[in-house]
């Protein structure tokens, strides 16, 4: 069987990596000096700052499980948080946004951005489900 999958360029896990390192300091590094008596109960964790690690996380856990997967059976596009099965039987048509991007037509009148998959991406993904890539040229008489 044919498989073929679309990922985000592995580089962004290593920028998750570093704004993760940079957080760090900011989260638990020495408290701020102030002006007032508080009752501080001496933690050098800045608990304000903590939520900030969850964006760096997020970014990780969306690279390595984000993207496209697509066989004969259809097209499965993976989110962070949702994933969408989708038959070749459902898809109307498979075309292009003004930024490269893929999107699946559907028939039911709906469009499914598909994940990771730009415009020299689209004949991979269509060989993947055994069909033929059918190109059609528009020419002056189709306007």
């Amino acid at each position: 069987m044919n498989r073929v999958r679309f990922r985000p360029h592995q580089s962004i896990l290593i920028a998750a990596f570093i704004a993760f390192v940079g957080v760090l300091p900011i989260a638990f590094g020495p408290s701020l000096p102030s002006d007032t008596v508080s009752a501080d109960d001496g933690s050098p964790v800045r608990w304000l700052f903590v939520p900030l690690l969850l964006i760096p996380i997020a970014v990780f856990v969306w690279v390595l499980r984000s993207g496209t997967d697509a066989d004969a059976s259809g097209v499965r596009v993976r989110g962070l948080l949702a994933s969408k099965r989708i038959p070749w039987s459902e898809i109307r048509e498979l075309a292009t946004d003004k930024r490269g991007r893929a999107v699946a037509l559907l028939r039911d009148g709906y469009a499914v951005n598909l994940a990771s998959v730009r415009q020299d991406d689209v004949s991979r993904l269509v060989a993947a489900s055994g069909n033929p890539i059918v190109w059609h040229k528009n020419t002056a008489e189709d306007q």
